[in-house]
């Protein structure tokens, strides 16, 4: 009894120490906050790089310091218009980098495939960036990706799903504000590990994602 109650005493203790940082994640988190961002420890990232920066605006200045902290596991840019090529390039110095979502940045091929040389990726935002279905190809190299955004990029058409079902772990995927029809949809039914779709706002009919629906053995959550 007194064993098991110590247990129990012991045991918040032991979940808070998890969450905080060590020495040298703290040392990234103040090298973010003086690159203008914030920064925090999240314990579902890679153990050897658990820090998530968050940017509101980010330049390929931000983004070539960033490459010096091996410890930083997760990146959010809200406002990436001032990064290029360049900027990006210097993602695939981060030998942890799960989770990356870049918002309002104008991505060339040169761009994405930067962005495919850090294939420990399993999160990928790609958020109003422009992006067209030729240039979303060499994310087929992001074998491990399980989460991918592509919102509110009007050039993503159904040719474009080509790439994504060859994406076999992912588990959410949101489309909304894209050009896919009912055709594109019925590409992706190779997913089968596929939990959650947004398609709001696309030419996907309620018939199609109905049916979809139905033949996907693990999709809990469809958003039309």
């Amino acid at each position: 009894m007194r064993t098991a109650l110590l247990l129990t005493l012991l045991l918040p203790l032991t979940v808070r120490a998890v969450d905080e940082p060590t020495a040298e994640e703290q040392k990234t988190i103040d090298a973010i906050t003086k690159l203008g961002g914030t920064a925090s420890v999240e314990a579902k990232l890679s153990p050897d790089a658990r820090v998530e920066a968050h940017f509101v605006k980010a330049t390929n200045a931000t983004l070539t310091e960033l490459k010096k902290l091996p410890r930083l596991g997760a990146i959010l840019i809200d406002d990436a218009s001032r990064c290029t090529d360049k900027g990006l390039i210097a993602l695939k110095a981060l030998p942890h980098l799960r989770k990356l979502v870049i918002n309002k940045a104008e991505l060339t091929t040169a761009g994405v495939t930067a962005i495919a040389a850090c294939q420990e990726l399993r999160y990928l935002g790609l958020v109003e960036t422009g992006i067209t279905d030729a240039e979303l190809v060499p994310l087929k190299k992001l074998i491990r990706l399980e989460h991918l955004t592509l919102s509110d990029n009007p050039k993503i058409t159904d040719k474009g799903m080509q790439t994504v079902k060859s994406l076999q772990r992912l588990e959410m995927l949101y489309l909304a504000k894209t050009a896919i029809t009912d055709k594109g949809l019925a590409e992706l039914q190779g997913l089968e590990g596929l939990r959650t779709l947004n398609v709001v706002g696309t030419n996907v009919t309620a018939n199609a994602a109905e049916k979809f629906a139905e033949e996907m053995p693990n999709l809990r959550i469809v958003r039309r």
